[in-house]
């Protein structure tokens, strides 16, 4: 078991470091990170998920129950942060809403393709997709229907959340994973050339995304409402996980390969999501920032703890 974190798991922490580091002595400049954030948001890594799901049989690994085992843990988790917002912070319902989703969006993206695949290979690496497919959509679009059906006074309200859940279905990553399943279930193949292209962005993708999240972390502060903050860090850290173990385990009977990988995904650091919708309306910008800096230094410690606890059983 040692083997797997010091092999495996490592690796991606310390590559997390070294984005950390490389931005301290301004190799990478904090100017540059949005462009290279960019660069793998929107060629990198759809590539590599392209590739991925093209070449894997989603007609047999496709199973409702990696969505309702996920999205049932969360869903209860979004609801449980909500209330105690509300009656413990007096939050009102928009900042209640954002509170609630730093408690529930994983870094699916940055962070956990990169640690699947390091872990788990391909195999893995398909229910994760599978998870990640509606995931933008399910939980930012529930949160702005929240936010802007609490100030809904222009009348506009509905057309801003249909504006938003567009933008996001429109995303490349979102279309890289639909394009991916439709030439799996077509059997459509790439010619050499292009794949051997893909192969090349797909090597690129995960060591991007990964000092993508440790030059993110240069120059970030605590900031905010702690309380809040610190109750949207356990409720992801924490309760998140056991939530959706719980559900998948004992109500779907997930296989265990399956049962480790919603596991994983709900136990990930919340993602930059979170901190794109609260700075979009302007509500709990500051705690949004916190969550993401204490729930991606304590992941540090939560998934290899959690990983090498799955290899023990």
């Amino acid at each position: 078991m040692l083997d797997l974190i010091v092999g495996k798991v490592g690796p991606v922490f310390l590559t997390i470091l070294c984005g950390f580091l490389l931005t301290h002595i301004k190799i990478i400049k904090r100017e540059g990170i949005p462009f290279l954030a960019k660069l793998a948001m929107n060629a990198f890594i759809p590539a590599m998920l392209f590739q991925t799901l093209s070449q894997s049989d989603i007609s047999a690994h496709f199973d409702l129950r990696l969505w309702g085992s996920y999205y049932s843990g969360v869903l209860l988790n979004f609801a449980l942060v909500f209330i105690i917002a509300k009656l413990w912070l007096s939050a009102k319902t928009d900042e209640a809403a954002v509170t609630a989703m730093g408690g529930v969006f994983s870094n699916i993206v940055l962070l956990g393709i990169p640690l699947v695949q390091a872990v788990y290979g391909e195999e893995g690496l398909v229910p994760l997709l599978i998870v990640l497919s509606i995931h933008p959509v399910t939980l930012m679009g529930m949160t702005i229907l929240i936010v802007e059906g609490s100030r809904g006074g222009d009348g506009h309200w509905l057309s801003n959340v249909f504006r938003s859940i567009v933008r996001v279905a429109r995303n490349p990553i979102i279309a890289a994973i639909v394009l991916g399943v439709l030439a799996s279930l077509f059997e459509i193949r790439m010619p050499e050339m292009v794949d051997g292209t893909l192969e090349r962005f797909r090597t690129a993708g995960p060591t991007i995304a990964l000092l993508l999240v440790g030059a993110g972390l240069y120059g970030q502060s605590v900031r905010g409402n702690l309380s809040a903050s610190l109750l949207c860090t356990t409720a992801k850290m924490f309760v998140q996980p056991l939530l959706v173990f719980s559900v998948g385990h004992f109500i779907f009977d997930l296989p265990p390969l399956w049962l480790m990988i919603v596991t994983l995904v709900a136990a990930l650091p919340s993602g930059a999501n979170v901190a794109i919708v609260a700075g979009s309306y302007n509500v709990c910008i500051d705690r949004s920032s916190t969550t993401i800096l204490l729930t991606t230094i304590i992941s540090m410690l939560t998934l290899p703890l959690l990983i090498l606890y799955a290899g023990l059983l």
